[in-house]
């Protein structure tokens, strides 16, 4: 048995017809049929029904389908053990990500990720998210890494953070100091809006309407950092993102720091999700970076915890 063959019987398989598998494998029909049969002769069974609809698998082929693909994986992962351990990881990723993961979460990931693999290279795509799941699905990017995206058939999604999106304020608002406000003190507040054409925005407005809240919105924007700075000069309130705000927070009110976080339940929370495609193998350069990301995430120190998501 030979691992060739055992990519054949994979490919007929999942191509659903000899034909199709073919154009898969880069080889003819004849070639194609004549390795399944040499394994089809080895094993002593039959691996596919033949019919007029087309083909299907036998029991054995079932038993064997199962079993090929722990091989075809267990090959992929010497080989990727082999190559790192040889010459490291080398390579290109492209990582599409949009302003506030971009700014306050991918350049840590990145810099761990070069620090392990010194000649592995990382382009990096910023923009709407709407614009970067665009960019995925038309293979600009390998990946990204977005905030609520739309959901695609096609598409895997993997959350690595769950974080809160709190009220903030500056220095010169009246919240300023206090650790919490009730959803009714809200009730036409000036307020900095993120645009709800993003998906934190749109988050963030209807939460707003669920609380039964009308605000009065003074700017709208699709920037956090936008957002931040506004907030900071007392233009007005802003949900943001923890990640966005906690560098700036008030911590018993030292100065340098601008913003302050104000408690209002019920909490409101986002996910960082991951979003590849469902069947693209995963070049080594790319598993390693989504190694590193998904280690990142589960240590972060800003996601939520379990009381929060009430």
């Amino acid at each position: 048995m030979e691992l060739h063959q055992l990519q054949c019987f994979i490919a007929v398989y999942e191509e659903g017809g000899f034909s199709r598998a073919t154009t898969r494998l880069h080889i003819t029909q004849p070639a194609l049929s004549y390795q399944i049969k040499r394994l089809e002769e080895e094993l002593g069974v039959s691996l596919f029904h033949r019919g007029p609809r087309g083909i299907s698998l036998t029991e054995a082929g079932r038993v064997l389908l199962q079993n090929a693909k722990d091989v075809i994986e267990s090959v992929k992962k010497a080989r990727r053990a082999v190559e790192t351990g040889s010459r490291g990881v080398v390579g290109e990723i492209r990582v599409g990500t949009v302003e506030s993961v971009g700014i306050y979460l991918l350049p840590d990931v990145l810099a761990k990720f070069k620090e392990k693999y010194p000649l592995a290279r990382a382009t990096v795509m910023y923009g709407q998210a709407g614009e970067i799941m665009d960019a995925l699905l038309s293979n600009q990017v390998d990946l990204a890494v977005v905030a609520n995206p739309r959901l695609d058939r096609r598409l895997h999604f993997e959350t690595i953070i769950e974080e809160r999106i709190s009220l903030v304020c500056g220095k010169p608002h009246p919240f300023f100091g206090r650790s919490s406000a009730k959803p009714h003190e809200l009730q036409g507040v000036r307020f900095i809006s993120l645009s709800p054409e993003t998906p934190t925005g749109h988050l963030i407005r209807d939460h707003l309407a669920r609380m039964g809240v009308s605000v009065d919105v003074v700017v709208t924007t699709p920037s956090v950092e936008t957002v931040r700075r506004m907030v900071e000069v007392g233009l007005g309130v802003a949900f943001l993102p923890d990640m966005v705000a906690n560098e700036n927070l008030s911590r018993g009110g030292t100065p340098p720091n601008q913003l302050a976080r104000i408690e209002v339940r019920p909490s409101l929370v986002r996910r960082i999700m991951l979003v590849t495609w469902k069947k693209f193998p995963f070049t080594q350069v790319n598993q390693s970076f989504l190694d590193e990301l998904r280690l990142y995430g589960a240590n972060w120190e800003v996601s939520v915890k379990a009381s929060d998501r009430r």
